[in-house]
């Protein structure tokens, strides 16, 4: 009888027309005062924090138990984003894709999140860290133990925009590692980019790049949609003003609103981003500017548009 492979599944068969990379594993956000931040984001987001030690944490969704974010006592911004290889295999064939493209990588293990085996690291034309981590399999998901969370929400990774003086570059540079455009403006007269938003999977974007001053503009975590709105009405209860949103993104047709930890660090709120598939085309946008922003209307704060992380 046929055997039919369940389509979720990744294995070094898959990876030939899925890709190397899985997904956003976690981000690492620079802060100040560790303890001033693990408790705004344990109250604020609703993240649970599973490891503390030597000037950072690991915070996970208080639901499932993933990690989805590191904060490290260093300043402010960005510190590294981290990708997951879909197999070990995988991993191996990054390292060789990049080093065949003369990128400068270093591989080390026993320094990164719990479950990690490798990681393999590299700089992106930012300035900014970008890692690959070979990872145990995922643990069956679990609440995290601990005191009874009020409220408690499943928190997610989903994507990071970068702001760069070229777009091309960076998506080409990317394009190393598998990403592929979804959707992306041209720059009139050119071959540039004015935006792009990569992929490494079935969803629209892991990646949005646009021109700008370098820097890391947010970090975005996702939520159910239900999830989303106790969400909203959780930064009520604390009085804890939004920079911006509620709004709906065309790209990615999801829910959003930005808030600020207390040290400026700029943290997106989604709901569940529009999955296109791993065939979907690059598309150029094709509506006004404000539009794509938010279909709802209201633009954003000064704020969003001049200050990054």
């Amino acid at each position: 009888m046929l055997r039919i492979e369940h389509p979720v599944v990744d294995d070094d068969d898959t990876i030939s027309w899925k890709g190397l990379l899985q997904n956003t594993d976690h981000t690492v956000i620079r802060v100040p005062d560790l303890e001033t931040a693990t408790r705004w984001y344990e109250q604020v987001i609703g993240l649970a924090v599973v490891e503390a030690s030597h000037g950072h944490a690991y915070l996970a969704s208080p639901v499932t138990g993933a990690i989805i974010l590191g904060l490290r006592e260093d300043g402010t911004g960005l510190a590294s984003v981290n990708f997951r290889a879909r197999t070990s295999t995988a991993f191996d064939l990054l390292g060789s894709k990049l080093d065949n493209a003369g990128i400068a990588t270093t591989v080390e293990s026993g320094r990164q999140r719990p479950g990690v085996l490798e990681t393999l690291s590299l700089t992106i034309p930012t300035g900014h860290t970008f890692e690959i981590v070979r990872a145990e399999p995922d643990p069956p998901a679990a609440p995290v133990p601990g005191e009874y969370r009020p409220g408690a929400i499943d928190v997610r990774t989903s994507h990071l925009q970068l702001r760069t003086t070229d777009v091309k570059q960076m998506t080409d540079f990317l394009s190393v590692m598998g990403f592929r455009s979804s959707t992306f403006v041209s720059l009139p007269g050119s071959d540039g980019f004015f935006i792009q938003f990569l992929r490494i999977n079935e969803l629209h974007h892991q990646i949005a790049i646009l021109t700008g001053q370098n820097g890391v503009h947010h970090v975005a975590l996702e939520l159910d949609e239900a999830d989303f709105w106790r969400f909203l009405d959780n930064l009520q209860l604390l009085k804890n003003a939004a920079e911006y949103g509620p709004v709906r993104h065309h790209e990615g047709n999801m829910l959003s609103i930005y808030v600020r930890d207390p040290f400026g660090n700029r943290i997106e709120i989604t709901s569940t981003m529009e999955t296109v598939g791993f065939d979907y085309p690059p598309t150029a946008a094709g509506h006004e500017p404000w539009y794509h922003m938010n279909m709802w209307g209201p633009q954003p704060p000064k704020s969003w548009e001049t200050e990054w992380m």
